[in-house]
């Protein structure tokens, strides 16, 4: 479990858990979005147990600390890719291939909440997905 991850947890008053390493290290080894069975499937594979309750308890708390997204698009979780940048997060994902590319951008952020004031609306947080081909797919 990467440093960033670790001092995550300690700044918020988690602790640093086995099944908490296990949800990560899947994560990182799997290095696509994944549903919590998935996830679940993965630990089984490696020879670890976990429930999938757990899973996604687990994945309910790192979303709330930003160390995972949950893709709207696909109701899928990744492993956050910028977790030191505070912020809003979207991400690019590839339709041909899958690939997922996570971006950071404050000016989108603001045009986004921009956008929910003029309506009227207050908003509590705004996911931005691209769906499309990656440099790889369109070549």
């Amino acid at each position: 479990m990467t440093k960033t991850i670790i001092d995550l947890l300690k700044q918020s008053g988690l602790k640093d858990t086995q099944p908490r390493r296990l949800v990560v290290r899947a994560l990182e080894r799997i290095k696509q979005p994944s549903s919590p069975y998935d996830i679940q499937k993965w630990i089984a594979k490696q020879g670890d147990k976990i429930n999938a309750v757990t899973v996604y308890r687990i994945l309910e708390a790192f979303e709330t600390l930003n160390i995972v997204h949950r893709h709207a698009c696909n109701g899928q979780y990744s492993l956050c890719s910028q977790p030191d940048i505070a912020g809003h997060h979207g991400f690019l994902h590839c339709q041909d291939c899958g690939r997922v590319e996570e971006f950071a951008d404050t000016a989108l952020c603001r045009a986004e909440n921009a956008v929910a004031q003029r309506a009227g609306f207050r908003p509590i947080e705004h996911v931005s997905e691209i769906l499309g081909l990656c440099r790889t797919c369109t070549r």
